[in-house]
């Protein structure tokens, strides 16, 4: 008999627990700190507009080269002055309900619940209880690595935040979006890299990592731009001009013979690269010898 009182009283203990966050309340009206919040990211958007027509004005030939790197590191700085303040700006707290609740009995649901605790404690076990549960393990460590690319992000926007001109916070934010590989993340990733190549001009790595989220992204024009600037500065010997420029002349000018002469300068300054073997594949493509 102590157990059946012992199992009516867990089940309006837990019917009590269920049903009493699940009460409706007044909702909240939209606050000033939510407005706020979407003022944010249009200010964002627009920076990145105006950085897109600044781009634009150089390649239409508008703008001399003075007065585009100025134009561009402006742009980029309020580019990624928006982007920490999006990113950055953390939810409005919840905020507990005033309203009134409607009132409602809970021996319905604690009834259920305690029939449902002594069907169960009557019932022989499945046959399956105490067989080993399968777990998909591949994709646990996929949600867990994406949980801790989140956190790293977040951890980097508060870094930022507080030190906006920190290069090392930067270009490892800038690892964590391209770390993704969704459009979103690539953007976030150009925009993180951007804001790096505004405080170092000549920051190659940037550079490169730049012109690969544009082309994995399939974004030619801004990959062609990106790769103008860098070979602006690099030295004659750099062997990721014409790897970039062989790329993006097969791939989106469709010139096999420009992409021939870019792959054979690349295999002329690199030929132990690591990149070499998918080069000569590449040429191979370009010359015809492939299907």
């Amino acid at each position: 008999m102590t157990e059946w009182l012992l199992l009516l009283v867990i089940g309006g203990a837990v019917a009590a627990a269920i049903a009493w966050p699940l009460l409706p309340r007044t909702a909240e009206p939209t606050t000033a700190e939510d407005r706020r919040d979407d003022a944010e990211a249009v200010r964002h958007r627009l920076a990145l507009e105006a950085l897109r027509d600044v781009e634009a004005d150089y390649r239409a030939g508008s703008l001399d080269a003075a007065s585009y790197q100025a134009q561009r590191a402006e742009a980029e700085a309020h580019a990624a002055a928006t982007l920490g303040a999006v990113e950055a700006a953390d939810p409005p707290p919840a905020r507990p309900a005033t309203g009134p609740r409607r009132r409602r009995p809970l021996a319905f649901v604690a009834g259920i619940l305690a029939a449902g605790l002594l069907l169960g404690f009557t019932l022989p076990p499945p046959i399956g209880l105490g067989e080993r549960t399968v777990v998909n393990q591949p994709l646990a460590d996929a949600i867990a690595l994406e949980e801790a690319r989140q956190a790293e992000i977040q951890t980097l926007l508060e870094r930022i935040a507080a030190a906006p001109r920190d290069a090392e916070a930067l270009s490892a934010l800038a690892d964590a979006y391209l770390a993704g590989g969704s459009s979103d993340d690539r953007q976030r990733g150009a925009v993180a890299l951007l804001a790096l190549i505004g405080l170092e001009p000549e920051n190659a790595a940037a550079y490169r990592r730049l012109i690969t989220a544009y082309i994995g992204a399939g974004d030619w024009t801004d990959a062609r731009a990106a790769l103008d600037s860098y070979a602006g500065f690099a030295t004659p010997h750099d062997a990721d001009i014409p790897f970039f420029r062989g790329l993006v002349a097969l791939r989106a000018d469709e010139d096999a013979a420009e992409a021939l002469r870019q792959f054979d300068r690349f295999l002329e300054l690199a030929p132990d690269d690591p990149r070499a073997p998918m080069i000569r594949s590449l040429r191979a493509e370009a010359a015809g010898l492939l299907d």
